[in-house]
């Protein structure tokens, strides 16, 4: 089972391809992870994107690959792989918040 900390939406997946997604939240970041079906063997696929919000509005967001955390779309193929990255963003999202607003 997945971290429930911070998950402000579950969903269908909105691309239409079939799946699950989540949505995380702490502050101005957080994640999406999608799990879609597959037509390999592994039956757990996780694509994760860090995201940045524009706004209060949970849907209003625009992927991020410009943080340290990641550079580009992560996979993970068990939940034990992602709760351990979601735990670690979560701390890295609360650092990042901090700093953002000793910014002008």
């Amino acid at each position: 089972m997945l971290i429930q900390d911070n998950l402000v939406l579950t969903r269908s997946d909105p691309s239409g391809m079939g799946g699950t997604q989540l949505i995380y939240r702490l502050k101005n970041y957080g994640l999406t992870a999608v799990n879609r079906p597959q037509e390999e063997i592994a039956q757990i696929h996780w694509e994760v994107e860090v995201i940045k919000f524009k706004d209060d509005s949970i849907s209003s967001y625009e992927v991020c690959h410009t943080t340290e955390l990641a550079n580009k779309t992560l996979k993970f193929y068990t939940d034990k792989s992602l709760n351990e990255f979601i735990e670690k963003s979560f701390q890295y999202f609360e650092e990042l918040g901090s700093l953002e607003e000793m910014l002008p």
